[in-house]
């Protein structure tokens, strides 16, 4: 599974700036890859094959991989987990999606994240989209 997540990066053309960023943005992409590797089998139950790449970079983007990460925003609100699911939208989504779970149980919030992205889209992970798109 991992090796069809790689992309392969190299310089077959004379360095330019052009070529080189490129190839820049290739390796940060496969160093994503390679460092959420082992989520890649919990996020394949859920997402899209086509769809796996972006969710383990918004994820990195996100957390860092880490499902105990915290963010505290400005006006005193969490965002929790792998995913950074905000108190107000984990408040939402709870009685929605009859969520008993905490934020970090990363099965669970994974879920909660494909349910997400693929009924109400990317935009909850707006903010840190200049890191996951590419």
């Amino acid at each position: 599974m991992l090796a069809e997540l790689l992309i392969t990066c190299s310089l077959l053309s004379p360095l330019t700036p052009d070529i080189l960023i490129d190839y820049q943005d290739c390796k940060d992409r496969n160093e994503i890859i390679v460092a959420m590797e082992e989520y890649i089998p919990l996020f394949s139950q859920y997402f899209k094959q086509e769809d796996l790449e972006t969710a383990l970079r918004i994820s990195w983007c996100e957390s860092r991989g880490k499902p105990n990460a915290v963010g505290v925003n400005k006006d005193g609100s969490k965002d929790v987990g792998l995913w950074q699911f905000n108190d107000n939208t984990w408040a939402w989504l709870k009685p929605k999606l009859k969520i008993t779970s905490d934020r970090t149980n990363t099965k669970v919030s994974t879920a909660v994240a494909s349910w997400l992205f693929y009924n109400d889209g990317s935009h909850h992970w707006k903010p840190s989209k200049f890191c996951w798109k590419y």
